[in-house]
């Protein structure tokens, strides 16, 4: 799922020229942007123009794939690499590489690529692949924007946090969250701590307009913890009623 903010950019044809993303589903969210990139239809990625078939394809001449088997670039590679960004697209307006296992780039690769993101060509976009952010040097870091794609299990229990955020926000009373909190005992114990986790992040956010919020949070800490052990989900979901 793209987040909004960016689906936006995207559409506007405002994208940054350098992109750090992780997480579990980086390649699919590498892959979108980079067919934005090289899409030539009204709003990108619009998925019917040649530019963008070509990249669901992978076949498009201006996405080059540095390293896909993941055996780490090295230093001549990149510096190969550097070179060929001085050469104009074939047919996009913008010439992308997808550094696909970031994290085994070398602090020599990683330093000869910081300067080509500092003084490259504006065409050239860039999007480093890593499993965390703090698998690039901070150099690094500071010259990309990172994004998070969160797998299927995170992005749901992102939606469910939000909601299980908003009862307690509302004030609702444990009657009018049952048929939620119900629902939730048929999740594994390691989704209902993501929930949990995400929820609890929404109600920090929330506490310097609502400082009534700190008992609450309070009352979830041990049920959060407890996610931990083998707990099933409805005693867990149980205590939870209790606590709201």
């Amino acid at each position: 799922m793209i987040p909004e903010h960016l689906a936006a950019r995207m559409a506007r044809r405002q994208l940054a020229h350098a992109y750090l993303v992780a997480g579990p589903a980086r390649q699919e969210l590498a892959d979108t942007l980079a067919a934005a990139w090289v899409c030539t239809g009204p709003t990108p990625p619009c998925g019917q123009c040649a530019g963008c078939r070509k990249a669901r394809q992978g076949i498009h001449p201006d996405i080059l794939r540095a390293d896909p088997e993941g055996e780490g670039l090295k230093a001549e590679a990149v510096r190969a690499l550097r070179s060929d960004a001085y050469i104009r697209p074939n047919e996009a307006p913008r010439k992308v590489y997808l550094l696909e296992h970031a994290e085994l780039l070398g602090v020599a690769g990683q330093n000869i690529l910081l300067k080509l993101i500092e003084e490259g060509p504006a065409y050239a976009c860039f999007l480093f692949l890593a499993p965390q952010p703090e698998a690039l040097l901070p150099t690094i870091r500071s010259r990309c924007e990172t994004l998070y794609a969160p797998g299927p299990e995170e992005a749901r229990a992102s939606e469910q946090g939000e909601v299980l955020a908003g009862l307690i926000l509302s004030g609702a009373s444990a009657q009018e969250g049952l048929p939620f909190l119900v629902a939730l005992e048929k999740r594994e114990r390691e989704e209902l701590r993501l929930i949990l986790d995400d929820a609890a992040a929404r109600l920090i956010a929330a506490l310097p307009q609502r400082p009534d919020l700190l008992p609450v949070l309070d009352r979830l800490a041990p049920i959060r913890a407890a996610c931990d052990y083998n707990i099933s989900p409805g005693h867990l979901c149980g205590w939870l009623a209790a606590a709201l």
